[in-house]
C-alpha cells in the first residue's frame, strides 16, 4: 500500500511538471529577450517610449549602462526620469553627437567621460503645461551609446584619472 501511494504521488508530480515546465521555459525566454540590449538606436527609442508610457522605471533602468555610475547619480537619474512620467511626448529626434568631446571633457576642475562610446543624442520633446497656462515645451537629451551587446543610454561619469 505504501508503494502504491508513492507511485501515485510520483505520477502526479510528473503531470504537474509537464504543466509547469513549459511555463517556466516561456517566462525564462521572455525575460532573457527583454534583457537584451536594443539592436538599433530606433529600437532603443521605441523601448524607452513604451516604458515611459507605461511609467515603468525598471524598464527604462534596463536601457541604461550603469558602469561607473555612483549611487547618488543613479538616484538623481531615477528621480528625474520619474518626474517626466505623465508628460506628453510631442516628438523625438536623433542628433549628431560630438563623440570626441564625450570621450573626455571637463566641468570646472572635474573631468568626465561617457561610460559607452556615444553614437548619437536622443532628444525627446515634452509638453510642459501646468494648469491653465499656455503650453510650454521642453526637451530631454540622452546620450545613445553602443557596445558589442547593442545600444544603451550612456551616462557621463567621473574620470577616475583626474
Amino acid at each position: 500500500m505504501n508503494l502504491s501511494l508513492r507511485i501515485d504521488e510520483s505520477t502526479e508530480n510528473i503531470k504537474m511538471l509537464k504543466i509547469i515546465l513549459p511555463l517556466f521555459i516561456t517566462l525564462f525566454c521572455l525575460s532573457a529577450n527583454a534583457a537584451e540590449a536594443p539592436s538599433s538606436k530606433e529600437a532603443l527609442l521605441e523601448r524607452f517610449l513604451e516604458a515611459h508610457e507605461a511609467k515603468s522605471y525598471s524598464d527604462i533602468e534596463a536601457l541604461i549602462n550603469w558602469d561607473g555610475v555612483r549611487k547618488y547619480k543613479a538616484k538623481m537619474i531615477r528621480v528625474y526620469t520619474r518626474n517626466n512620467f505623465g508628460r506628453k511626448v510631442l516628438k523625438t529626434e536623433f542628433e549628431a553627437a560630438d563623440t570626441e568631446f564625450l570621450k573626455s571633457f571637463a566641468v570646472g576642475p572635474k573631468k568626465y567621460h561617457s561610460n559607452l562610446p556615444v553614437t548619437h543624442l536622443m532628444r525627446i520633446y515634452f509638453e510642459d503645461t501646468v494648469g491653465d497656462e499656455e503650453p510650454e515645451f521642453g526637451s530631454v537629451v540622452y546620450l545613445v551609446g553602443q557596445n558589442s551587446d547593442g545600444y544603451q543610454i550612456a551616462i557621463a561619469v567621473n574620470d577616475q584619472k583626474s
